[in-house]
């Protein structure tokens, strides 16, 4: 609950969100709610699933990295929230801890770089990979 806690505290930080920002934060939100509630036949869907999701990641990464790193933000947020009520009983796979992981170590407020995912070539794996933080011309 410490984390919860200290994660809306920064909901007031979010005051200087764009238009646009604040779309792909509620979008991540949205997109949240609907991957705790996946359930999938086989590891070849799911795998199928993560990879189209990183694969968008990837392209808001590079089209708008305000946009990323708000959409990052609300999947943070979303995801801290379901595991204060889902613990180990909700069942999910692999790959969703694996993402979920992702989400949770993202820290909007910090400088540096931080992890993401960057896919090798098309349909040939993925790569644990580093966004770099540009920096705000002003």
């Amino acid at each position: 609950m410490p984390v919860l806690a200290q994660e809306n505290s920064r909901l007031s930080d979010l005051e200087h969100l764009s238009e646009s920002e604040w779309f792909y934060m509620e979008k991540a939100m949205q997109d949240a709610v609907y991957e705790h509630d996946l359930h999938f036949k086989n590891q070849s869907d799911e795998i199928d699933f993560w990879t189209d999701q990183r694969r968008f990641e990837q392209a808001l990464s590079q089209k708008n990295l305000r946009d990323y790193k708000a959409y990052r933000q609300g999947k943070k947020l979303a995801y801290l929230q379901h595991t204060e009520v889902c613990k180990i009983t909700c069942g999910h796979g692999d790959f969703y801890l694996r993402q979920a992981s992702m989400y949770l170590q993202f820290d909007e407020g910090t400088t540096h770089s931080y992890v993401t995912f960057s896919e090798l070539e098309r349909g040939r794996g993925w790569e644990v990979s580093y966004v770099l933080e540009e920096k705000d011309p002003q």
